[in-house]
């Protein structure tokens, strides 16, 4: 039904294009026209994610092993006639008559640029970097991981692709999120507010256009995370020395939070896990709190995206309601070499996407007595 559906809406933009006197490309015809302007390709590759059991339960299996691929990605320097190229509000490259698909491109987004054209101001640039072509919902896209992965990681990419000449010259701009962390991620990555354009309210002109694609968004390219990781770090305090590592529990406010997070607290606490409240935190804070961390649980969110600074080794116990359980932070984990580990209350429901926002309740007695169980066992090694 899901694929029918965006069929459906692939075929609807096909023939609004159509109807506009312009082509939209899907995503290989996108880097089929871009060929000749390739500047680097990092091909995707494979990882066997094993089962895994129940932290409190190893007779309940709560992913089956998995074979997760990451696609291919890649970054082109499109040299621009301007009368010819632009950049749409959305931040999708309109060249030669053809929108370029760089990312996925399955909404009405892209007719209603066409249809309602918002004036915007003018700023002319010699080169702009263009790493991102959509508007965000709050839903699927918008938060924080989704940031992480598909343009903090991505622009690290750009980075490493081109010459830091380029790069230093260039202006970005797509339809910013407008977040603290955004601006902050931004800067560490060498991106002063001269240069950072909202695509929506700005028309760029340019010569040059920096673009690139994004991978599988649970599976993403580790090129890209490990991009991220490397700039965002050299350009923070390192790690204590002899520092004594936290055990830390990340608390929820929002959607998904666990039900009984007082008695649960009350349980981590006997066993020397520090409670991180739900509350804003620069990069420079959040990166130090997972560096500084040997062993970390709490319920699934963005804040376990920020498992891309821990060392290997550090476990990770993520918590789940019975009916919403993704599997892209188990994903990261094993690519990071850390020690994964997965919980949820109860039998889960055959659709495990069925319930996004549904909050967590967690079994006190048995997870104390797996708590118990884990750190003697660790302690004893």
């Amino acid at each position: 039904m899901i694929r029918a559906i965006k069929k459906m809406l692939k075929d609807q933009l096909v023939g609004w294009g159509k109807e506009l006197g312009v082509e939209v490309l899907n995503r290989e015809q996108s880097v089929d026209f871009l060929a000749s302007y390739l500047v680097s390709a990092q091909p995707g590759d494979q990882i066997t994610l094993p089962a895994v059991y129940d932290f409190t339960d190893t007779s309940k299996r709560i992913f089956t092993a998995t074979e997760a691929v990451s696609e291919p990605v890649y970054v082109w320097h499109y040299k621009a006639d301007p009368k010819k190229a632009s950049l749409l509000h959305c931040g999708a490259l309109f060249a030669e008559g053809k929108i370029l698909c760089m990312d996925w491109h399955e909404n009405r987004q892209l007719f209603r640029d066409f249809v309602r054209l918002k004036k915007r101001a003018i700023r002319d640039v010699d080169t702009v970097i263009a790493p991102w072509s959509h508007y965000l919902d709050g839903i699927q896209f918008g938060g924080y991981y989704d940031y992480l992965v598909l343009v903090a990681g991505k622009l690290c990419r750009i980075k490493e692709s081109v010459s830091e000449e380029i790069f230093c010259q260039s202006s970005v701009a797509y339809p910013l999120f407008n977040t603290t962390y955004e601006r902050e991620l931004l800067a560490l990555i060498g991106f002063g507010a001269d240069r950072i354009f909202d695509s929506r309210l700005t028309s760029i002109r340019f010569n040059n256009c920096i673009v690139s694609n994004s991978g599988h968004w649970f599976y993403p390219n580790m090129e890209d995370l490990m991009a991220l990781k490397r700039h965002i770090e050299q350009n923070l305090k390192p790690p204590v020395a002899g520092r004594v590592p936290d055990r830390l529990y990340i608390s929820r406010s929002g959607r998904r939070r666990v039900q009984n997070e007082p008695e649960l607290i009350r349980l981590l606490e006997k066993y020397d896990i520090k409670v991180i409240r739900d509350e804003p935190r620069t990069i420079a804070e959040q990166v130090e709190m997972y560096q500084n961390a040997s062993f970390i649980i709490g319920p699934h969110g963005a804040s376990f995206s920020n498992i891309l600074w821990c060392k290997p080794g550090t476990q990770l116990v993520e918590l789940f309601s019975a009916n919403y359980v993704p599997d892209f932070f188990l994903y990261m984990a094993k690519r990071l070499g850390l020690q994964y580990y997965a919980y949820h209350h109860g039998s889960a429901s055959s659709d495990r996407f069925s319930q996004l926002e549904e909050d967590i309740v967690v079994s006190i007695p048995d997870l104390d007595r797996s708590l118990q169980e884990f750190f003697t066992e660790k302690t004893s090694v």
